[in-house]
């Protein structure tokens, strides 16, 4: 389906420019009426007919099947202007807008690749399950399991637990940049991922009911399968990943007040936004140290029948980065692995407090965001005279990774600035799951990898 709805956006660009060609070289044209194939699409009525069909279709299969993405505003606003043009008959100017547009839709199709999920490439069959725990805050859990291939078929699982993402995602980008398009855009441009899934068994029993456990912690404004790809990798490889929702509001107080990421804001107002992300890092770190109290107690029996972790370990992204760190102050557990934390929330009793466990934090190389909240000083400042970490920056991370965000969307990432290239996504995520991978299981890491830290 996604190949009809590719070529019928196609065609439609492609007869947008066309006719705009014969209106500007009308000798051109009345050298192909002659043609019998062509003839009858050189006809403006017959074009204006075939152009509303097409576009009635593309507009159908994208709103039910496929959804729609930032470039279907391009082809949108060709056909506004092309149909603007036949009724105000503006050609010099209309025309050339409409051709433009179809001419920048045509690129996008081409250069805008559209990825979907890996499937993992570990030994055994991933099931994927969610559970609700009865914690304060009634947290939903996402959990990716090894199973026993009983030879069903993998079934389609909605990526997205709900609308909120585009909101958030939206008010995530107000806080970094001057000047963001109206929130209308960006939940037509992110329409697509309401139609996203990915595969997985279900209703399957657990591998073994001795496992080794990993609690994933998502990243800011993200949601708990926005790491599909990484922890269906893992459990593939035999873990049980547990990747529990959090949910903080992206905006504080009102954002047309005050734009708390900014740099130069007043001195108060940063301490208050810090004051604030810091009760949700508690938050945050309620809910996982409540889902590793069932793990431990063995209550959740009802969902795993005799699961005994055989260890506990904890990953996390960003602001799930800084949770699992917060964690390891406190709790000690087998492994500890942060990618890029974001350390804003943490105050300065927390940036000395020492962390128990292995603990490993695998950093961007560059930072790209000028933002109080994103200095590299404060992961600067937390490594500080820690011999308790093992710490790596690597070439051609950016904050962005592992999310999947970063196959799913990467042109528009890139236009963001969330990711500097969309060449080396396969290799960046692969190297971090590698690097996971051996550090779950104490291994130590090769030259070719270890090539790749800054």
């Amino acid at each position: 389906m996604k190949k009809i709805i590719f070529a019928l956006g196609f065609i439609l660009a492609i007869n947008i420019i066309f006719c705009q060609i014969l209106n500007a070289f009308p000798s051109f044209s009345i050298t192909l009426v002659d043609w019998k194939i062509i003839g009858s699409t050189i006809n403006d009525q017959y074009a204006n007919y075939f152009s509303a069909l097409a576009f009635s279709v593309w507009l159908l299969l994208n709103y039910y099947l496929e959804g729609f993405r930032f470039n279907s505003i391009l082809i949108i606003f060709a056909l506004f202007f092309f149909y603007l043009d036949k009724a105000l008959q503006l050609s010099s100017i209309l025309s050339n807008i409409s051709a433009i547009f179809a001419i920048l839709y045509l690129w996008s199709l081409i250069k805008w690749k559209y990825y979907s999920l890996p499937p993992p490439k570990g030994n055994f069959r991933t099931c994927y399950k969610e559970i609700h725990m009865k914690d304060k805050y009634q947290t939903s859990v996402s959990v990716y399991y090894p199973c026993h291939d009983q030879k069903q078929k993998d079934v389609d699982i909605k990526w997205l637990p709900n609308l909120k993402y585009f909101k958030q995602i939206y008010e995530r980008i107000q806080l970094q940049l001057k000047w963001v398009p109206h929130q209308l855009i960006f939940d037509f441009g992110l329409n697509f991922l309401n139609y996203i899934t990915f595969k997985a068994s279900v209703e399957q029993p657990l591998l073994d009911s001795k496992l080794d456990v990993i609690i994933f912690s998502h990243g800011f404004t993200q949601h708990r399968n926005a790491y599909t790809f990484l922890c269906q990798e893992l459990a593939s490889e035999g873990y049980i990943v547990f990747s529990p929702q959090h949910t903080e509001m992206v905006y504080p107080w009102d954002q047309k007040q005050t734009k708390i990421l900014h740099s130069g804001n007043k001195a108060e107002v940063m301490e208050k936004y810090q004051s604030l992300r810091a009760t949700h890092l508690d938050w945050r770190c309620d809910q996982v140290k409540f889902l590793i109290q069932q793990l431990q107690n063995g209550q959740l029996q009802d969902t795993f029948k005799n699961l005994k972790p055989l260890s506990i370990s904890l990953i996390g992204h960003s602001f799930g980065g800084a949770t699992v760190l917060k964690i390891a102050q406190e709790i000690k557990l087998d492994n500890v692995i942060s990618y890029d934390p974001w350390l804003f929330p943490f105050n300065q009793e927390e940036f000395k407090k020492q962390l128990k466990g292995r603990i490993l934090i695998l950093s961007k190389d560059i930072n790209r965001i000028k933002q109080e909240v994103f200095q590299p000083k404060l992961l600067e400042d937390f490594l500080e005279n820690r011999k308790d970490v093992q710490h790596h920056r690597i070439k051609g991370l950016d904050h962005a990774y592992p999310n999947d965000l970063t196959y799913l969307m990467a042109t528009e990432l890139t236009i963001f600035g969330e990711i500097r290239s969309i060449k080396n996504i396969q290799q960046v995520n692969e190297l971090l799951i590698t690097l996971t991978k051996k550090y779950l299981k104490n291994y130590q890491f090769i030259q070719k990898e270890t090539n790749q830290f800054y």
